[in-house]
């Protein structure tokens, strides 16, 4: 019996082996170093008896925030990407702020597309409607002897649920 439990494919997921396509942030895709697929928890109650509390799961799915960590080039093209639509979501201070992105939508499609170890798009992960939340702090250091890129973190929020669709 324990022949027939062997898994088929035991080939072990790559991490570096990924994309992603963030339809509003085309500048910030090649860049992305470090994406992360948010972790999902489901709540419950407590069913309480004489005895003892017995968890009860729930009906509602909490879903984490979407990760990236991205290198910024040296035009800060895609750092300026994220900063303007955050701007543009929270509260500019003219009009001209909200009207650059006003030819854009509020929210943007995207997702990550996970690769075989023989680099062809195997998954994708589509996220509907992600909205940023924050973009992390550019720093700069005199005292650094590498030349290391400069490198930000970036939270978004999304609507719903996120599907996974295997690709082929």
């Amino acid at each position: 019996m324990a022949i027939r439990n062997q898994p088929i494919n035991l080939n072990q997921l790559n991490v570096v082996s990924f994309e992603t396509n963030f339809l509003r942030m085309p500048n910030i895709n090649y860049f992305c170093q470090r994406v992360n697929i948010p972790g999902i928890s489901l709540a419950n109650t407590i069913q309480s008896t004489p005895f003892a509390n017995i968890p009860i799961e729930g009906d509602v799915l909490e879903f984490e925030d979407l990760n990236i960590t991205f290198i910024v080039d040296e035009d800060l093209k895609n750092y300026l990407e994220l900063y303007n639509w955050l701007i543009a979501l929270g509260f500019p201070e003219r009009y001209a702020q909200y009207d650059n992105e006003a030819g854009k939508a509020i929210k943007s499609d995207c997702n990550i597309i996970i690769h075989t170890n023989k680099s062809n798009p195997n998954y994708s992960i589509v996220f509907k409607d992600v909205f940023p939340v924050s973009l992390g702090v550019v720093n700069f250091d005199t005292n650094n002897t590498d030349l290391e890129p400069v490198v930000v973190d970036a939270t978004f929020k999304y609507t719903g649920i996120f599907d996974v669709n295997k690709l082929v």
